[in-house]
């Protein structure tokens, strides 16, 4: 099922305006993103190491179903699918701005060690690191759905902290990464609310999600 972004171009916030430079090595700030790196490797051989790793590799709709409290797939449940995943979009093409202007290394290549899914290091050894991709389409999935189900918002904002602190566990990406990210969020989410094409689909969403509740209702 192919869904479309909700912004233009044009309408895409711009990071570089307004996230900061990446931390340098021999800084205070990249101290605190080596301590982080350093307690990641170490949550790696725990099951929280395997969430992470989970993570790395799932789709974002399977990461976030059961913070929400039922499935999200295009078959499942289309509107709240299409709604999620074209936000996604959205996050995704901010954020590829911000990583093809700052170019950072990633710290599994920086510390020249295996992450902790090194089968798909090689692959990853040429993209960029800041901000993180997969925190910025985890709080932007997180925050949307919270839009749908409101009841859900306190399990999808913790699942979306640890979906960004996985990263970090990972060794993918930074302390400073997954912060920029959230910054990154918030201003995509800011755009989508002023977006006719998303708040027409939010209503469809939410249709579809008081089908679901009742039918619980009725089970």
């Amino acid at each position: 099922m192919k869904t479309p972004a909700f912004l233009s171009n044009d309408e895409l916030p711009n990071p570089i305006r307004f996230i900061p430079e990446p931390p340098q090595p021999g800084t205070g700030p990249f101290d605190n993103d080596t301590y982080y790196y350093h307690y990641g490797k170490a949550q790696r051989q725990t099951p929280r190491g395997n969430q992470a790793a989970l993570d790395e590799v799932q789709w974002t709709s399977k990461a976030f179903s059961e913070a929400a409290g039922f499935m999200i797939g295009p078959d499942e449940t289309p509107e709240i699918f299409k709604l999620a995943q074209g936000a996604q979009k959205d996050a995704n093409a901010t954020n590829k701005r911000a990583k093809n202007y700052f170019r950072r290394t990633r710290p599994y290549v920086y510390f020249n060690e295996p992450s902790l899914v090194s089968e798909a290091d090689e692959g990853n050894r040429t993209t960029f690191s800041y901000p993180s991709g997969h925190t910025i389409r985890g709080w932007v999935y997180a925050l949307t759905l919270a839009l749908v189900v409101p009841d859900s918002t306190e399990a999808l904002i913790a699942r979306a902290q640890e979906y960004a602190i996985n990263r970090v566990i990972c060794g993918r990406h930074y302390k400073s990464d997954i912060d920029a990210s959230l910054v990154e969020a918030t201003a995509v989410m800011s755009r989508l609310l002023s977006n006719a094409a998303f708040l027409e689909q939010l209503e469809k969403a939410r249709k579809e999600y008081a089908h679901i509740r009742e039918k619980k209702k009725k089970e």
